[in-house]
C-alpha cells in the first residue's frame, strides 16, 4: 500500500506544472491580495504550481508554499526545468539571461487578452458560464434610488466631472 502511495505522489508530481519566479513576491495564505503572509519568493527561484484559481497561483517553492500572481510566474516546459522541484537553482534555460527576459512574463509566444496569464484556447474554448453565481451576482445590485438615498445620507455629492480635453493632455 505505502508503494502504491508513494508511486501516486511521485507521478503527481512529474504531472505537475512548473515555473520559475520572475519578480519578487510575498506568498500568501489565500489568493486574495490582502491575505496573510506566509514568506516570500525571489526572481528565478524555482517553483511547482500545485494548484490555480483565476490569475493566481498556489506553488510550492522548496520547502515553502503559498499563493502569488500567476503573472509572477513564468510558466516553463518540462524538459526545460526538469528536476526543479527539489533543486534551489533553476534549470539554466530557465534562467534569465538579462533583464528584458526578466521581465517578460511568458515564453509561449501567445498574446493573453483575458486578462488572466495561463488560459490557453482550450481553456476558453471549454469555458462554461456557472449560472448560479451569475444569479448571486445579479442580488448584489441595488436600484438608483437606494444609491441616492445612501449617498444623502452619508454626506456625499453629486458632480459633473467634464472629459479630458485629448489636445490638452498631448501638450
Amino acid at each position: 500500500m505505502l508503494a502504491a502511495l508513494l508511486i501516486f505522489r511521485a507521478a503527481d508530481a512529474e504531472a505537475a506544472e512548473k515555473g520559475v519566479i520572475i519578480r519578487a513576491s510575498s506568498l500568501l495564505a489565500q489568493p486574495f491580495i490582502d491575505a496573510a503572509h506566509t514568506g516570500t519568493v525571489t526572481p528565478a527561484q524555482p517553483v511547482v504550481i500545485i494548484e490555480r484559481r483565476g490569475a493566481w497561483a498556489n506553488v510550492q517553492a522548496g520547502d515553502k508554499s503559498g499563493w502569488v500572481r500567476l503573472l509572477n510566474v513564468r510558466l516553463a516546459a518540462a524538459a526545460a526545468v526538469s528536476g526543479i522541484a527539489g533543486s534551489a537553482k533553476p534549470a539554466p534555460a530557465a534562467r534569465p539571461t538579462s533583464l528584458t527576459s526578466m521581465m517578460r512574463t511568458g515564453s509561449s509566444g501567445r498574446t493573453v487578452t483575458t486578462g488572466v496569464k495561463g488560459m490557453d484556447e482550450e481553456n476558453i474554448r471549454n469555458a462554461t458560464p456557472d449560472y448560479a453565481e451569475l444569479a448571486l451576482l445579479d442580488t448584489q445590485g441595488i436600484d438608483v434610488a437606494d444609491a441616492q438615498g445612501n449617498a444623502i445620507k452619508t454626506g456625499l455629492q453629486e458632480r459633473t466631472v467634464d472629459y479630458l480635453d485629448k489636445k490638452k493632455r498631448a501638450k
